[in-house]
């Protein structure tokens, strides 16, 4: 892997995550038996985050996929 390839592994709660961050264009997952699942926060674990541009989360409080956008959590529609 080059210098600007970051690569980290965690296990929480008997999960285990691996982080990877590549400069590249774009990110390309294909598959045909899963999904993809984004984290799932409360609005208060969402409102401790460090929050960067383009983060995207589930909210379970309000069920609804948000993303961080111009210093703010946006609704990008509801689930359920």
């Amino acid at each position: 892997m080059s210098d600007s390839t970051l690569v980290k592994a965690a296990a929480i709660n008997g999960a285990l995550g691996i982080f990877v961050r590549v400069e590249a264009d774009s990110l390309k997952i294909t598959g045909t038996t899963g999904a993809i699942q984004a984290p799932s926060l409360t609005t208060a674990q969402r409102d401790a985050l460090t929050a960067e541009h383009g983060m995207i989360i589930y909210n379970s409080t309000t069920s609804t996929m948000q993303a961080y956008s111009n210093s703010a959590w946006i609704n990008m529609g509801a689930l359920g």
